[in-house]
């Protein structure tokens, strides 16, 4: 079988730092390959995964905008047309209209990795022939009655994931630095509490004045700290090290993968119950599902209570690579029936 994967081009794959997209496509693609599926992948021109890569720009770039991803749509499908595959993968949601006039007899598959929007959902709404990921059950409910709806929630390859029982004195926030990730309040937190946090992540030019204004002010290299994007063997360096991954997100999240990665290490997670938060995290055994300030200091003084032995089974278990690959092929053969 062949399939093309269709990735955003503004973050290589897999990513250097910050991407969870991209992280997530990266993981699928060496599933499939373990599989002896044959994957062209349509993204930017650094990413480094060993398959072929097409696309119209060399290197990733941020900010996204829709002109960059619409001429990255227009690329791959105009190629796909010439070159079709037996299934086409998009990890774009605005892929579908472009199927839809070129390669309409190609199966697509779509995986929303993104926050859904009334507009979005109708949008996918008017494509019922292509199939539709959702990556959470929170998402599904919000799709509705799409036809070829299915929900296939990430999965990573355990191994990538040091475990480490013993904890380290010290709280961690990793992700994308903008308002809606919520580190204001992690910050907060950390200093109301009297501990130490570690903060990781890439700060991206149009959130430059929410670092400069609301988080610079607080590092002082000691209780609060920034260490940078962190690539990969520094981000579960410390995800294997934190007594806890703090998440207070101001939004509702899709999935989640950072706190997935943190579980992995046996590190258990603090977050407000935003989207798909209470099903990532089992609440009380893998970490704190919070819905106040007030319960996230309340789970910040229980942490001694949970075992990080509970969070690592709970993540291999639960969101295993091998079944979210597994899970995958089976769609791909549903789709080329």
């Amino acid at each position: 079988m062949k399939v093309a994967q269709i990735a955003p081009p503004w973050i290589p794959v897999p990513p250097v730092t910050y991407g969870g997209t991209e992280l997530m496509v990266a993981a699928l693609i060496r599933g499939l390959q373990s599989q002896n599926v044959e994957t062209v992948l349509f993204a930017a021109g650094d990413s480094t995964l060993k398959v072929p890569v097409l696309g119209p720009f060399a290197q990733a770039f941020w900010p996204p905008d829709k002109f960059s991803e619409n001429l990255h749509l227009a690329f791959a499908f105009g190629h796909l047309q010439t070159e079709p595959p037996e299934v086409i993968h998009s990890h774009l949601e605005n892929a579908a209209g472009f199927w839809s006039v070129s390669c309409p007899a190609v199966p697509l598959v779509i995986t929303l990795h993104t926050p859904l929007t009334p507009m979005k959902c109708e949008y996918l709404r008017h494509f019922p022939r292509a199939y539709v990921v959702a990556v959470s059950a929170f998402q599904g409910k919000q799709l509705g009655q799409h036809p070829r709806l299915r929900l296939i929630p990430h999965g990573l390859k355990a191994e990538d994931y040091p475990f480490q029982a013993d904890k380290e004195d010290f709280l961690l926030f990793l992700g994308r630095i903008y308002p809606d990730k919520g580190l204001h309040t992690a910050i907060r937190l950390a200093q109301e509490m009297g501990e130490r946090l570690v903060i990781a992540g890439p700060v991206f030019t149009p959130d430059r004045a929410y670092f400069d204004q609301q988080i610079r002010p607080h590092l002082d290299g000691d209780r609060i700290s920034y260490v940078g994007a962190a690539d990969f063997p520094h981000k579960v360096d410390l995800l294997k090290r934190a007594k806890a991954l703090v998440s207070p997100l101001e939004v509702d999240e899709a999935f989640g993968l950072v706190m997935l990665e943190a579980m992995l290490c046996g590190t258990p997670v603090l977050a407000y119950g935003r989207g798909a938060v209470p099903e990532v995290v089992l609440h009380e055994e893998t970490g704190f599902v919070a819905h106040s300030y007030a319960e996230l200091r309340q789970g910040l003084r229980q942490l001694f209570r949970l075992d990080p032995y509970r969070s690592r089974d709970f993540a291999v278990r639960q969101f295993s690579w091998e079944r979210m690959v597994a899970a995958h092929l089976d769609l791909y053969g549903a789709a080329r029936q």
